[in-house]
């Protein structure tokens, strides 16, 4: 990992190396170009990332530039710590006319943390170090955003969703901040927020508060995951097909994917490896009486706690939900991911 010079002031990196998705220096002649770039930009994003963006999104961008046309990225950078990147970094080339640095390739693992599932995509970096990151999370490629969360690598896989859009997201972060800071720098925060509220509010956007976020969250999740934020996948309200429980508890599947990770020799992987087998025959069984969400449970679950024995399976179980429930931009990111699998934070975890 190259080393990242720090900022005094919050302590997180004051620059992006290129290991973690922005390039400082000029692209080898060698390098393959973008995919062929459609002139609307909001068609342009959705050809790059598989995913169409959400109103806020570009809502959010015209706010930023609105204080700072020149560094919009690094907007957030002094006060909360935060820089936009992922399609905002697109937007930003975009509109600047400049020359993008990254290969086509690379563009849906670019800041595609070790936990991050499919369904979730990076939009903002925080503090390095700890992996902390936060992005749209989609129940379905073809669907808005259900809520904008985060994620920090070096302390697991949980999800932790925040609000519905990055304004109040945002909004949320500063009030946080403010009351951790200095008096001088507690008038800037203050100001910054009212800026954003007020940007907000002119706009008709909803700046609401996380527990809203997630009492809506809960009363759509079919099941919770390893990642807590659940998934969503259409069941019929009279028949209940379309989900079926795994027939093991969390703390039960956790207990034998840690037996197979810690495995000593490849003999006592396979004999460990059983009960996990028995597992994916109840998910085709599911999957045969159109019970996909099984398979989509276990498969994230397996994402979520890591660890490359788990891939060929993670491909099998979440390549057939993905196919089944019709969301199959989501397995070639998934795909793209698990050839590029890399821990994103500079400080070393553990599952």
């Amino acid at each position: 990992m190259k080393e990242q010079e720090t900022s005094e002031a919050d302590g997180t990196s004051s620059s992006v190396t290129a290991e973690h998705g922005i390039d400082n220096q000029e692209s080898k002649e060698d390098d393959s170009e973008l995919a062929h770039s459609p002139l609307d930009v909001k068609e342009n994003i959705k050809h790059k990332f598989l995913v169409e963006m959400p109103d806020d999104f570009f809502q959010f961008w015209s706010f930023c530039q609105s204080i700072c046309q020149q560094n919009t990225l690094e907007l957030f950078k002094a006060s909360l710590g935060l820089q936009l990147v992922g399609p905002f970094e697109l937007l930003d080339q975009t509109q600047k006319k400049s020359k993008p640095k990254e290969k086509s390739d690379n563009l849906l693992t670019q800041w595609r943390f070790y936990y991050d599932p499919p369904e979730f995509q990076t939009v903002m970096v925080g503090d390095l170090s700890k992996g902390y990151h936060i992005g749209y999370f989609r129940d379905a490629p073809n669907e808005m955003p259900a809520f904008v969360g985060s994620n920090t690598e070096s302390e697991g896989c949980v999800l932790t969703p925040l609000s519905d859009n990055l304004f109040s997201a945002v909004s949320q972060l500063l009030s946080v901040t403010v009351k951790k800071v200095d008096p001088f720098k507690k008038s800037q925060l203050t100001s910054l927020k009212k800026q954003l509220e007020d940007w907000a509010n002119k706009n008709g956007i909803l700046i609401e508060p996380q527990n809203q976020i997630l009492k809506k969250r809960k009363k759509l999740m079919v099941a919770k995951t390893f990642y807590e934020c659940g998934i969503v996948v259409p069941v019929d309200k009279k028949t209940k097909v379309g989900y079926r429980e795994i027939p093991e508890t969390s703390a039960n599947i956790k207990k034998i994917c840690k037996k197979i990770v810690e495995s000593q020799n490849l003999s006592e992987q396979n004999k460990n490896s059983d009960s996990l087998q028995e597992l994916v025959t109840y998910v085709q069984y599911a999957n045969d009486e159109s019970d996909y969400g099984m398979g989509l449970e276990l498969g994230l679950d397996l994402l979520a706690f890591g660890g490359e024995v788990f891939h060929p399976t993670i491909l099998h179980l979440l390549g057939v939900a993905y196919e089944l429930l019709e969301r199959k931009e989501f397995s070639v990111i998934l795909k793209a991911h698990l050839n590029n699998r890399r821990r994103l934070a500079t400080a070393k975890t553990g599952n």
